[in-house]
């Protein structure tokens, strides 16, 4: 796969467990690029649920907070940590490597607790897959691949794949469930194209 549409599809699954579903979005949701990343959400009865706005909410924005602030916990420090709790201080797992590349994430806009959540860790991953794709050398291009992979590897992949099933397992609506899978299935397939 490309850089470029890898980062698009990293966007895509950012922008879905950072927050409720807007306009914007369902549009998004309703277009190409939705239906080929969740084909069985697209063609089910749900789909007709994203709108009215009263109707997508009592619906999806239920779901999204059962699976990412109530029920489970999409941040890395948790699965990391031997008590469970979400670090925010410099002590993140995330921190360290934010800062050996020069990335600072903007909590306020993700909403988030500290640089650990998975929005954040994969918005992350669309800007490196973004400069890859940008890279006008071949050997900064796989420089941006070694950080990718370090990312993946020691990041997202030591984690996401647990909160990931939980969200399948826990998802009261298709969306988020088949979401979750093909998310787990991009993180997997990314990281093969990488370790070859």
């Amino acid at each position: 796969m490309e850089p470029r549409a890898r980062a698009r599809l990293y966007t895509f699954f950012s922008r879905l467990f950072v927050r409720e579903l807007d306009d914007a979005f369902v549009e998004v949701l309703r277009g190409e690029l939705g239906a080929a990343l969740l084909p069985t959400f697209s063609a089910s009865a749900e789909l007709d649920l994203l709108s009215p706005a009263a109707r997508r909410q009592a619906t999806f924005d239920v779901d999204f907070a059962h699976l990412t602030m109530v029920n489970v916990v999409p941040y890395e420090s948790f699965y990391r940590r031997d008590d469970a709790m979400i670090e925010s201080g410099g002590a993140n797992p995330l921190a360290t490597f934010l800062t050996k590349y020069g990335f600072e994430a903007d909590l306020a806009a993700a909403r988030s607790l500290s640089p650990d959540h998975l929005g954040i860790e994969l918005e992350l991953m669309a800007v490196l897959c973004a400069r890859e794709a940008d890279a006008d050398a071949p050997a900064l291009a796989a420089q941006v691949r070694r950080v990718e992979l370090e990312l993946l590897s020691e990041h997202l992949l030591s984690w996401a794949p647990v909160y990931l099933l939980a969200v399948r397992r826990n998802a009261r609506t298709g969306l988020y469930a088949e979401a979750a899978d093909a998310l787990l299935h991009l993180l997997h397939q990314h990281h093969e194209a990488l370790a070859e």
